[in-house]
């Protein structure tokens, strides 16, 4: 028995060069952007209290006195 047995069979693949993927990856990043800007900042960003919002309103429900 070889040792070439033991291989699987290789799918080749086209190879590119860094132009081509530096193009398709400008593309990429130019959508992505475009999508955020349209899509990104037209909802809140808040879905819940920050910790230190929430240590607060329990201080106030602990010691409504303080206020």
């Amino acid at each position: 028995m070889s040792d070439i047995e033991f291989f699987s069979k290789l799918n080749p693949q086209r190879l590119t060069n860094l132009g081509e993927d530096h193009k398709v990856e400008q593309k990429q990043i130019l959508e992505d952007q475009a999508h955020w800007a349209k899509y990104g900042t037209n909802r809140p960003r808040r879905g819940s209290p920050s910790k230190t919002e929430l240590m607060e309103q329990l201080s106030r429900e602990r010691f409504p006195e303080e206020d």
